[in-house]
């Protein structure tokens, strides 16, 4: 496997466990935080048993979307935004069902994200070779963007080829 069917499939799969998560708090809607890790936790099971990533691989991916929940769960408690300004541009450019999945799961679990937007600095920086959501994150080095309009992989930067990058959000 090439290293951009790699990335694909770890794409792909961050979308299917994330739709998974969503589907497995349809039915815990109302449960604290232990559910959500819980569902994060039975959809990696669910990938490995599939044989569609992994265990090594599935483990990377939960602990993106996690790190995404964080995030996303950060922004809206410190700002008291919709989610949809969480993303940072123009929605027409999302494919709508990724957008759909991971709004109805940050919608569905903001009591329980407010509780872990507490720990959310330990999630802010993300790396070249991790998954990322829609969203748009900026180099720590020189400020250069780099714009997800759908679930992949991030790169190193395209002006200075740094590593690290923090989640960029709207103004206030």
């Amino acid at each position: 496997m090439n290293q951009e069917q790699w990335e694909k499939k770890l794409s792909d799969a961050y979308d299917k466990m994330i739709e998974r998560v969503h589907q497995l708090l349809d039915n815990a809607e109302h449960q604290a935080l232990p559910v959500m890790q819980k569902t994060i936790e039975k959809a990696k099971r669910q990938a490995i048993d599939l044989q569609e990533v992994t265990a090594e691989e599935a483990e990377k991916i939960a602990a993106y979307i996690e790190r995404d929940l964080h995030e996303a769960a950060n922004y809206l408690q410190k700002t008291g935004h919709e989610f949809s300004s969480w993303l940072n541009f123009d929605l027409q450019l999302v494919e709508q069902r990724a957008l759909d999945l991971f709004a109805k799961v940050a919608d569905k679990t903001r009591l329980e994200l407010d509780r872990l937007s507490a720990q959310a600095n330990a999630y802010q920086t993300y790396h070249t070779g991790e998954i990322s959501t829609i969203g748009t994150l900026v180099c720590d080095h020189c400020g250069n963007e780099i714009h997800f309009k759908k679930t992949g992989r991030v790169p190193p930067c395209g002006k200075c080829h740094h590593t690290s990058f923090k989640r960029r959000f709207p103004s206030a």
